[in-house]
C-alpha cells in the first residue's frame, strides 16, 4: 500500500512540474485591481516589503476619511481575487466598502501576485524556503504595521483557511504587532487539521517526509502556480455550457466539500483562472504535517536540524494562550478541509473568545468566500460583531 501511494506522489509530482514548465498568460484573466474597478469602487495599489525581502501585492478600496481598516487574507492556493468573485452586494470586500470600511485586500508571498523579492528570483530555490511560518512572522505583521501607519487607526482582520492559521502565528508570537487588531475573525479557520476530510490530502499527509524528498530531488520549488493546465480549463473547460460548469463545480468541490446549492452558477470560469494562485513546496508541507499530526506547531525539520534551528528534537507549539485579540470562528460540518471539530479546538485555545459559529451544515470550505448566501449567514454576524469595537 505504502509503495503505491508513493509511485502515485512521484507521478503526481511530475505532471505538476511539466505543467509548470510552460507559463501561459490566462485569457480570462482579470486582475483583482480590474474586478474592483469593474464592479464600481475605487483603487489603489500598495507595494508591501516584508523584513525578509519580499515584495507583497496589496489591494485597497479607500474608505471615507477616518474610516477603519480592514484586512483580509486569503488562504492557502488562493488570492486577493477570491474575496471578488461574486460581485456586488456579496463579496465581503465590497459589502465592506459599501459600510464605510476601509479595506485592503493582501497577498501572500508566492502567489500569483505576490511573486516579487528585492534580492531573489522566482527561479532561485532560496525564494521559496518558506512555510506559513513565515507567512505569520513577515507577512502578516509587516502588512499590519503598513496598514495601521497608512491609516493611523487600528485595524479589523478577516482570515479565511491558511490567512487564519498564519495570523495565530503573528498573534502569538508578535503581540506588539498584534495589539494593532481590534479583532479578528476566523473563516474555516486552518490551525488544527488533524480531523481533514479531504481524501486526497488524507492519503498524503502521513508520507508527508516522502513527499518532500520526492520534490527535492525533482528540483520543485513552487506547487500549483499558474500554468497552462489550469488555463486551458478555465478558459476552455469551464465556459462550456452545463457540461463545463458541472466538471468545473466538481473540482472545487472534490477539494472543499460538495455543495451545488451555494455556488453561483457560471462562477466557476472566474474562480478557475485565479485557483490555484501558487505556493511553496515547503508550505504545502508544512500543512502536511500539521494534518498528519494534528498539532499546531513550527516546522518540523527532523531530530537533527530541529535541534539546531529550535535547540530541540521536536519543534516546538505555538503558545495560542498568548494572543489576546477577540477571536471569532466561523466554520461548517461539510467543510472538507476545516472539521468543526478542529476548528471548536481552536477557539478553546484562545483566550478572549467573540464566538463560535458553525453554519448551515451543507457549507464547504469555499462558501465563506462566495457562497451565495454568505452574506446574510456569515458576514451579517461579521458586521455586527465588528460594531462592537468601532469608536
Amino acid at each position: 500500500m505504502m509503495e503505491g501511494q508513493i509511485v502515485f506522489m512521484i507521478m503526481m509530482l511530475i505532471v505538476l512540474k511539466n505543467t509548470q514548465l510552460i507559463v501561459g498568460k490566462l485569457n480570462t484573466e482579470i486582475t483583482p485591481a480590474e474586478m474592483i474597478l469593474t464592479n464600481g469602487y475605487p483603487l489603489e495599489t500598495h507595494f508591501i516589503t516584508t523584513d525578509d525581502k519580499y515584495v507583497l501585492t496589496f489591494y485597497r478600496i479607500p474608505g471615507p476619511p477616518h474610516a477603519i481598516p480592514v484586512f483580509l487574507q486569503h488562504g492557502v492556493f488562493e488570492s486577493a481575487a477570491d474575496w471578488l468573485h461574486i460581485g456586488r452586494n456579496k463579496s465581503l470586500a465590497l459589502l465592506l466598502s459599501d459600510r464605510g470600511y476601509d479595506v485592503w485586500l493582501g497577498n501572500a508571498r508566492g502567489n500569483t501576485y505576490a511573486k516579487m523579492h528585492d534580492i531573489l528570483a522566482i527561479s532561485d530555490p532560496e525564494f521559496w524556503n518558506f512555510s506559513w511560518n513565515e507567512l505569520g512572522t513577515y507577512d502578516i505583521p509587516a502588512a499590519i504595521t503598513y496598514i495601521t501607519n497608512i491609516s493611523n487607526k487600528t485595524l479589523f482582520y478577516v482570515g479565511h483557511s491558511m490567512g487564519s492559521s498564519s495570523f495565530a502565528v503573528m498573534a502569538s508570537e508578535k503581540p506588539e504587532i498584534a495589539s494593532n487588531v481590534r479583532a479578528m475573525f476566523a473563516l474555516a479557520p486552518v490551525v488544527y487539521d488533524g480531523h481533514i476530510k479531504q481524501p486526497l490530502l488524507k492519503i498524503v499527509a502521513p508520507f508527508w517526509k516522502e513527499f518532500q524528498w520526492i520534490a527535492k530531488v525533482l528540483g520543485i520549488h513552487e506547487l500549483l502556480g499558474r500554468n497552462v493546465l489550469f488555463d486551458f480549463i478555465a478558459n476552455h473547460v469551464c465556459p462550456i455550457f452545463f457540461i463545463g460548469d458541472f466538471i468545473c463545480s466538481n473540482i472545487l468541490f472534490f477539494i472543499g466539500g460538495f455543495d451545488r446549492d451555494h455556488l453561483k452558477k457560471g462562477l466557476t470560469p472566474s474562480i478557475i483562472s485565479k485557483i490555484p494562485a501558487g505556493t511553496s513546496v515547503k508550505l504545502f508541507v508544512h500543512w502536511l504535517q500539521q494534518m498528519d499530526l494534528g498539532e499546531f506547531r513550527n516546522f518540523d525539520y527532523g531530530t537533527k536540524d530541529n535541534l539546531k534551528v529550535y535547540g530541540s528534537p521536536e519543534p516546538p507549539n505555538y503558545d495560542l494562550s498568548k494572543i489576546q485579540i477577540p477571536i471569532a470562528v466561523f466554520c461548517s460540518d461539510n467543510d472538507w478541509v476545516e472539521s468543526p471539530t478542529d476548528a471548536k479546538h481552536f477557539y478553546e485555545q484562545v483566550p478572549n473568545k467573540l464566538g463560535f459559529y458553525e453554519v448551515d451544515h451543507s457549507y464547504n470550505h469555499f462558501d465563506f468566500l462566495w457562497g451565495l448566501n454568505a452574506s446574510s449567514l456569515v458576514y451579517s454576524t461579521i458586521f455586527d460583531l465588528m460594531s462592537q469595537f468601532v469608536d
